[in-house]
Parts: structure tokens; sequence; C-alpha cells
């Protein structure tokens, strides 16, 4: 492709994400899902199953509102984000979001509150239009892929791994396994052994590696198995080094044997994740599964020519509109500055030294906002987009601490940028240095499983402490951890405790977590405290740490010289409190007293839906398997046993709807050919089913052409393709709505 070819598609063009370029018809999507959310408007859909469906496109609810209002999770891979994508999110916060911000996440997403469940497409299509996705930003799929927010302008990287973690975005969205996974799966990549992207709280971590042999090899190191929430765990070492290349079919093995393996975690939702299936059947277990399957992908997952070509096509880290090294010009970009520096600015020597990164470029600055929260108002997203392109690259990262970097700011125009961003209010204005480090989720502002509310608790600690002395303070509003808790240097998380007989905010407290440096250290549990006093801990915290910490001490380290016998003193002296006190009973900042209002999962039917599921989800990956094997033995009798599982488990989950749980093959079809097919749930005719699945049985697949065989594979996967489009129109009554178009042409969400 001649460079000026290159020049005239849009760098969104160029990552691609939805791979629009191969075909996919993302419009055609969105429209399909505003047909799903017509139906559930309609109540022609069963609550439970629209709720697994918007999930998928990243549409959670909120907290004490009804269904009509929602919160949407914008999918930012890597948090690498173009000015044109910040301009659009802006005008869709603007129009579409009742909180009036967009928040910034510890996952590199952007979400954005209380918008209206008609309005949802809407907000998609406008997204779409500059190359973003919601898609697989919640449920049970691999979510938003993050990696190192310094990769490529880092001095200590080993490569730049980027393009490598947006590819990965691209091979597994809308893959057939990540949508129907036991739980959320989640991957991160960093660049340097130093591992900004802190990889072993992750289901799988990969962090650069170069192997000498004769010439230079890039690969990664890869941990498996890691994960925050209630129980953390720390990911194990998987392979100490493993080629770009085979990476992928790496990953995807480990995906491959979560799903088929994790049949257990999928009956106990809050013990589903690959971590407690490592430790239902042992690491040892687990690796032997993932090499079996690994060796499988190999020899029919051959990406090299893609991965190179895409890699090579992908915008590289440098100083123009499309961030690649030979892409044109930023022509928004200031020729020189408008301001002389003043020396004397006690503020500028401040934003020097905490808001300015010094890239391994020569000359080149990395320059911090950090917005309170995490959030940012429609301007404030436009004016970071502007801010971008004058000083910039035209392109910013989202970090894990909920903050904005802005690339490729050459020496003499630092001035220039810190005048801009304090006149915005973004230093120096009304607002501690602390508030705007403290990390923290929404929490109660708009989460159904909260306890308490953490904005406010932040923004009270940051009030009353003012400096942290660069300790790192992370708060979650309950024990899942979506503010990382754990990784603090002081972490709190929301729970509640009886003062006198009344219920009072409480927050856990927990100590020197650490996971940078591909070290694996959760923050200790040391008590809890009221609400009102974690400010006075805090504080006491600080102090200790300034009057005894060494030259060169992380606080990790300063915690296991001085032992933590030391805080649970200070936290024993800071809980006291005046029963007396109205304020105990209060949350930071509100006026109400404290109510314990979290909602619990369980809704009615909910179980019933969950073995349908399953059933179907095992019958996806019969499919998937089916079209691996092809590659290599068309006439394996697995391709047929794989097909007749599929055929039974999709016949089965629909008896399940008449009260019955069937076990042997023949009652299981002679009940679906006479019960159900007859109510026409079913958009394809599959009366001879019972015969079909017969038939199959008793062939010989060695002696069968390929004709035949790939014949019975198209049945098999056209009955899946069938049972799915026939969950999607499960009703509120648990009956089907009948399926009215006698030949749908494509199922939502395929």
């Amino acid at each position: 492709m001649a460079d000026t070819e290159k020049r005239n598609i849009t760098p969104w063009e160029q990552i691609d994400i939805n791979k629009q370029s191969e075909g996919f018809d993302v419009w055609k999507e969105i429209d399909e899902y505003e047909e799903v959310i017509q139906k559930f408007f309609r109540e022609e859909i069963h609550p439970e199953r629209f709720k697994s469906y918007r999930l998928n496109f990243g549409t959670y609810g909120v907290r004490h509102h009804p269904d009509g209002t929602h919160m949407q999770r914008i999918k930012i891979p890597s948090g690498f984000i173009f000015s044109e994508q910040l301009r659009v999110i802006a005008d869709v916060v603007e129009k579409y979001a009742g909180s009036g911000h967009g928040h910034l996440t510890t996952r590199q997403d952007i979400q954005i509150h209380y918008v209206k469940l008609e309005n949802i497409p809407s907000v998609l299509r406008e997204l779409a239009k500059v190359g973003i996705t919601t898609r697989e930003a919640c449920g049970n799929t691999v979510r938003n892929i993050t990696s190192s927010y310094l990769s490529g302008i880092c001095p200590d990287e080993i490569f730049d791994t980027l393009p490598y973690a947006i590819f990965t975005t691209r091979y597994f969205l809308r893959h057939p396994l990540t949508s129907t996974l036991p739980r959320k799966f989640k991957i991160a990549f960093s660049e340097c052994e130093n591992d900004h992207a802190m990889v072993r709280m992750h289901d799988i971590g990969a962090v650069a590696q170069i192997r000498k042999n004769g010439k230079e090899e890039k690969g990664f190191r890869v941990y498996v198995g890691g994960g925050l929430g209630p129980v953390p765990m720390e990911a194990k070492l998987l392979v100490d080094f493993i080629s770009i290349y085979e990476f992928y079919p790496l990953a995807e093995a480990i995906i491959y044997v979560f799903h088929k393996y994790g049949t257990e975690e999928r009956k106990f939702r809050n013990k589903a994740r690959l971590k407690f299936l490592i430790a239902r059947i042992g690491f040892e277990k687990f690796k032997e599964l993932v090499f079996e399957e690994f060796e499988k992908l190999k020899r029919v997952k051959n990406i090299r020519e893609e991965l190179e070509r895409y890699v090579e096509n992908f915008p590289l880290p440098a100083p123009t509109k499309t961030g690649r090294a030979d892409g044109p010009k930023n022509e928004k970009k200031l020729k020189k500055p408008k301001f002389k520096p003043d020396t004397s600015d006690k503020t500028f020597k401040l934003f020097l030294e905490k808001y300015t990164f010094k890239q391994k470029q020569p000359g080149y600055f990395g320059v911090y906002i950090k917005p309170v929260l995490g959030n940012l108002k429609p301007d404030e997203f436009r004016f970071i987009a502007d801010i971008s392109e004058l000083y910039g690259a035209g392109y910013v990262r989202i970090t894990p601490q909920q903050k904005i970097l802005i690339p490729w700011v050459e020496e003499e125009f630092l001035y220039d940028i810190y005048y801009e961003i304090r006149s915005k209010g973004f230093i120096d204005g009304a607002v501690t240095e602390a508030q705007r480090e403290i990390v923290s989720c929404p929490g109660a502002f708009s989460c159904k499983l909260a306890v308490t509310h953490p904005y406010n608790l932040a923004e009270y600690i940051g009030e009353m402490v003012g400096d942290l002395a660069g300790l790192r303070i992370h708060i979650s509003g309950c024990p899942n951890s979506c503010g990382q808790h754990h990784l603090g240097d002081i972490g709190f998380y929301g729970g509640s405790a009886k003062i006198n007989g009344k219920l009072a905010p409480h927050y856990i407290v927990m100590i020197g977590g650490y996971l940078f440096e591909q070290k694996a250290r959760f923050g200790e549990v040391i008590g809890k405290i009221p609400a009102k006093n974690a400010p006075l801990f805090v504080n006491q915290v600080v102090e200790l740490w300034k009057k005894e910490r060494k030259d060169g001490e992380k606080f990790y380290e300063f915690c296991n010289r001085i032992g933590l016998d030391r805080f649970r003193e200070i936290l024993a002296k800071c809980s006291k409190v005046d029963p007396n006190d109205e304020d105990v009973f209060r949350e930071p900042g509100l006026v109400e007293e404290f109510k314990m209002e979290a909602e619990a999962r369980g809704e009615c039917a909910g179980s019933l839906l969950d073995i349908m599921a399953i059933n179907l989800f095992d019958s996806f990956r019969n499919i998937y398997d089916i079209e691996n094997e092809l590659k290599t033995n068309i006439r394996s009798e697995s391709i047929k046993e794989k097909i007749l599982d599929s055929i039974l488990k999709c016949a089965k989950m629909y008896v399940y709807l008449e009260g019955e749980e069937p076990q042997e093959e023949e009652k299981i079809l002679s009940m679906f050919a006479e019960r159900i097919l007859p109510k026409k749930w079913f958009c394809s005719d599959w009366s001879n089913i019972r015969e079909k699945y017969n038939e199959i049985k008793l062939k010989n697949f060695s002696e069968l052409s390929e004709n035949e065989i790939k014949e019975y594979i198209i049945y098999a996967k056209n009955f899946v393709k069938d049972s799915e489009k026939a969950f999607v129109r499960l009703k509120p009554n648990l009956k089907i709505q009948e399926c009215l178009a006698r030949k749908e042409e494509h199922i939502p969400g395929e």
C-alpha cells in the first residue's frame, strides 16, 4: 500500500478493532441490539436473558434506578484513544449521560452513568463512527485488554507491546468462546520488567522478553491465574518465554481450558474465575491441559503473516497524527511556545516533579492530567483532545490510576501545557494534590453491589489530609475491588458495623499492597474503621512514613521492616468514636443516615436459565472444536461425537422448560420433537431430528466422503444457531416467543 493511501485512512481504521476491513458489519450488530431492547420493552424477552445480552454490549444496570436507566461501559483497548474519539466521547456524555461526566476506570475503560436504555443504540452508533466498540466490555467475556500506558515511550522497555495488546483485542473480540466463559477474563501486557500493567493480578499477564539465539526473537513471559476480588490470588508463571507468534494459540488454549473445564465454577458465580479452577484441579494438571490444547491449536492457528502485517501497519510510537513514524504530521501542533517559563513559579516546579514523565525519546515528555475521582465533564474531554493536538501527537493513554497521559510533548512546550492545564483547574485549583492521587470506583453512586460511597471518602480524605507524601490510596465500595484496594499502599473497601446497636458506615483497612515489578504483594487487612475517622488514620500513617522511612524504600518494604502491629495500633486509636456524634452514622458528604442497601444477585428463574445457557455454551465449544479439527482430520470420530453432543444438549435445554430432566438420548429427542417443536419456537424445521441423530450415530466417519461429513456438521451448526435464536426470545413467563419469521438470516450478536 502506498504511503498516500495509508494516510487517507483514519487512525482508528488503521487499528480496526471491529475488523470492518474484513467485512464485519458493526451497524447490523447495533441494529440487532436495538431490536432486542425493543423486545424487552414489549416484555417479549425474559429479564435474565436480556441482562446477559446487554452485558455483552457493556450495558450495566445501576443502583436504585428502574430497568430503563443504565451505565454504559466503553471499551478503550489499552487505554489508547485519539483526539477525535475523545471529542465523540464528550458529545456522548453531553447528550446521554445523566451524571454529566464520564468516568475513567482502573481497567483503562470509560464509563458513562445514568443513560436511558432507549438511547443506548444511539450511543453505540456515535461511538462506532470513530471505531469504538462496547462489545464484551462486561459479562462473562474477555474484558478490556490492558497494557502499560508507557509502552512505546518507556526508557526501560524491552519492546513496545501496544501493537500486540491491540492485536489480542481484535483476536478475541467476538471469538466463538470468549462471550460464553464461566466468568470474566482479564489480560494485561507490560513492556518492561518494572511492569506498569501489574500483570500478576490478571488471568493472563504477558511481559515483553527478547531471546537472543543467533538472532533476536521477541516473545513474552506469561503468568496465569491471577485476580483480585474478595479472594485475591497471584498469577503463577506458566512459561518464561514464548514467541510472539505462539502467544496467541497459548492464550486461546488457556481460555479454552477455562471454558471446557470450568464446569464446577459455573455453578457458583462467586468462585467462577480461572484462579478457582486452577486451585481446584492443581496448577500442574492445569498446565498439562493447556499445553495439550496448545499443541493442537499450533497446528491450525498460524497467525504469523497476519500478526506481522498488523504490527507493520500499526501506529507506532511517534509524534505524528497517527502516532506512526511515517504518518502525517499533526498540523495542529504549535510551532513555537507562547510563553517564557517562569522559573520562580512553585506550582510549575510541582508540575515538573509530579505531572511529567521523561520519555526514552530525547527531548520529549509525557504529561499527566489528573481528574478528581477519574471523572471528566464534556468540555474537559474536549480540552484534553485539543491540547493533545496542540502539544502532543493527537492521542492519549488512560492509566489504571484514572489519569490521562499525553505523550510527545517537547520540552520547550512544558510551560505552555502547564499554563493550559492550570487555567482549567487541573493543577493548583480548589482541589488538593491528594484528591487528584486517590483512586476510587464509583461505588454506591451507581453500583448495585456497593456497600458505601468511595467517591465521598476519597474527597473527604483528600480535603483533610492534603499531602499523601507519595502514598497510593485505593478505595472500593465493596470487596469486589473495582477500586483495586488490594494494591494500594493503603486500601479501603466498604463495609458496615454496629455502634451501640446502630448501623454505621465503616471501611475495611488494608496495608502494604504492591503489584509492580511482577511482584504480587496484596495489602493485608488490619481491621476496620468508621468512615468518619478514615482521614485520621491516613494522616497518622503519612506522618509515620515521612518520619521513619529510609531513602529509596518502598512503602511495602517499610511495612515489612516496622511490622503491621504499628499500623494496627494507629488504627485502634483512630477507630474510637462518640456514639452520640450523628456524623458517625452518615457517610462523608451525605445528610441521610447510613443504610445497608447493597443488592445481591439472584433473581427469579436465574438458576434454570444458567443451566440452559451452559448446554448452549458447551455446544458453541463443540462447533469451535469441529472447525479446528476440520483443518487436520475431517474423518475424526471426535467430530462425530461433538456433532451428536451439540444436538443432544441443545434439545435438552428446551426440554428443561417442560419441567423435565430426562437423561436418556431417545427420551430427550422424543420430548423435544413431540412437545417442543409443535410450539413453533424454532425458525427452521427440525422434525427429523431423531432420525438424523440416529443416522449420524450409526455412521462410520472414516468411510464417509468429505461432503457427507460436512453436511452433518452444517446440520449441527444450524441447529445450535437456531437454539441460540430461540433462547434470545425467552419471555418472562419462561415461554419462547413464537418464531414469526420462519427464516431468520442472522443471530443477534453472532
